[in-house]
């Protein structure tokens, strides 16, 4: 196998669809939009929940390590919790209620309205965002979904109340542009936070 033409030729992809990024102006906005959703939930004592499977899960684990810890300069902490890391909690609802429902209970028992749900899922249909979706309206939180593609169910059915809809071709080239969107989207609800005072820079 040729692996440096391979290697150049996923280089290439990678490449192109993250310039896309830049042409994708409702993509710019709705980023700008959730910003400012963002550092008004934590304005007012809110916090951000994040789900997602698969590589997404281990997404949601990235950016709250990014806002809890910090993305790049001391700061004061940002509260976010990842639906993805209680082995005990997820297999306890998978169990009992099933696969579909473990961010769905999560959602009912520990949001409250000034809270945020980030839901990813690259095809907009997975069946326990869906639910989570669903659950944000029950509780009154709000929610933001970072998908892919046409933003599948979730966006047809107008699930959420925001949609991030990043371009490509391929689940791999979503997520790598998911990755870019979600440190663009820390690094600003930081600046937002500082700017009001919420957080400081030490």
């Amino acid at each position: 196998m040729n692996y440096k033409s391979y290697i150049q030729e996923s280089f290439q992809l990678a490449l192109d669809n993250t310039n896309k990024l830049m042409q994708e102006q409702e993509l710019i906005q709705s980023l700008a939009d959730v910003a400012d959703l963002v550092v008004e939930s934590y304005k007012k004592g809110g916090k951000v929940y994040i789900a997602g499977n698969g590589g997404s899960a281990a997404d949601a684990q990235h950016i709250a390590a990014e806002l809890v810890a910090k993305l790049s300069q001391d700061r004061t902490s940002i509260a976010a919790f990842a639906m993805t890391v209680d082995t005990s909690l997820i297999t306890a609802i998978g169990n009992d209620y099933g696969y579909d429902f473990i961010f769905h209970r999560q959602v009912m028992g520990l949001m409250k309205p000034n809270d945020v749900l980030l839901a990813i899922t690259t095809s907009g249909n997975s069946p326990n965002i869906l639910k989570a979706l669903e659950a944000c309206k029950q509780v009154g939180a709000k929610s933001v979904l970072l998908t892919g593609k046409d933003g599948g169910r979730a966006k047809a059915e107008k699930m959420a109340d925001h949609y991030i809809v990043a371009p490509g071709k391929n689940t791999a080239n979503i997520q790598e542009a998911h990755m870019v969107i979600y440190h663009t989207l820390c690094f600003m609800i930081e600046k937002g936070l500082v700017e009001s005072g919420h957080v400081k820079y030490f």
